[in-house]
This record gives C-alpha cells, structure tokens and sequence, in this order.
C-alpha cells in the first residue's frame, strides 16, 4: 500500500484549516449578529477605508455583484454609506463604499470579541511558536499561490519572453526561498 506524499498531507490539513475557520467566522457572525460574509467587507474596509464596489470584488475575490449585494447589507444597516468620489479627475460613475461611525465602532467591537477568541485559542501557544507558525503559513500562502491562473498561463507559454528578474514576483519568490 503506497504511503501518502507529505504535500497531500499538507493540502489535506489546509482543507481542514479553511473548514475550520469558516466554522469560527460563522459562529462569530452569529454571536455577533452579522453575517459571515460582511465580517470581511467590515474588515476591509476599515483596513483600507474607502473603495469602489470593482475594488471590493478584487480585494474579496468575490463576483462583481456579490460584492455590491455585501455593500447593500452593510448599508442597510448602518454599517456603511455609498458615495460618489468628487475628487477632480474621478469617475463620477464609480460609486464607493465607506464604513460609518455606527460601522467603525461595531468593526472595532468585532475585532475585540476576534482577539478575545484567539488569545483564548492560543493561550498554551508561546510568543516564539506564534511567529513560527505565522512565517509558515505565509511560505504556504506564497507557494499556494503558484498554483493560481498566473501559474497555469506561464505554464502553457511556450516561450518566455522575460527573464526570472523581470518576473513580478521574483521578490517573493527569492523571499520564500531563503
């Protein structure tokens, strides 16, 4: 009987990781009376403020029209408003969304009861084995992602036409591999 390869292992525990994570997002969003989903756009966009509806699809890797179904939510309850930029040389056609104060408080409210979780979760975790943990799991997300559409376009390119320097992601990669 042929042994499981060490990556299937990995990927298999990744899969584990990402059902789990779904479970905790749910059962926050429950506990905080919000849905799953609007936990990230509330995320979002007090990281980065301000976005038009395109961006917020970008950023969540979601579908042009889930994310503006998410906005609305977000909208109509308080969370956030839509605007339209007046900045000279905007499009005018863009609309944006911004969190509220009311959406501020409530995103900062989460953020806490996410902390109070994690702190918990991670109590017998040392600050050394945190930060190993941390610096894997991007080596992971930075090695997963070669498997993304760029990965499968170079891979059926049958002639380079720049050299590994000239490739966008040669600091991450020269990174990964120290």
């Amino acid at each position: 009987m042929p042994s499981t390869p060490a990556y299937r292992v990995l990927i298999d525990a990744i899969a584990r990781l990402q059902r789990v994570q779904r479970e905790v997002g749910t059962e926050l969003a429950r506990d905080l009376d919000c849905p799953r989903a609007a936990l990230s756009l509330l995320w979002l966009l007090d990281k980065v403020g301000e976005l038009g509806i395109g961006d917020v699809a970008q950023h969540l890797h979601v579908d042009i029209s889930v994310a503006s179904r998410q906005a609305s939510q977000l909208v109509e309850s308080g969370y956030a408003e839509r605007s339209t930029p007046d900045a000279p040389g905007t499009d005018r056609r863009v609309r944006t969304v911004r969190l509220t104060e009311r959406g501020r408080a409530f995103t900062a409210d989460t953020k806490v009861a996410m902390d109070a979780r994690a702190a918990e979760a991670f109590s017998a975790w040392t600050p050394a084995e945190l930060a190993e943990a941390s610096a894997v799991l991007e080596r992971i997300a930075d090695t997963m992602a070669e498997f993304g559409p760029r990965a499968a376009a170079d891979a059926t390119d049958p002639a380079p036409t720049s050299t590994p320097a000239d490739d966008p992601r040669a600091p991450a990669l020269a990174a990964a591999a120290t």
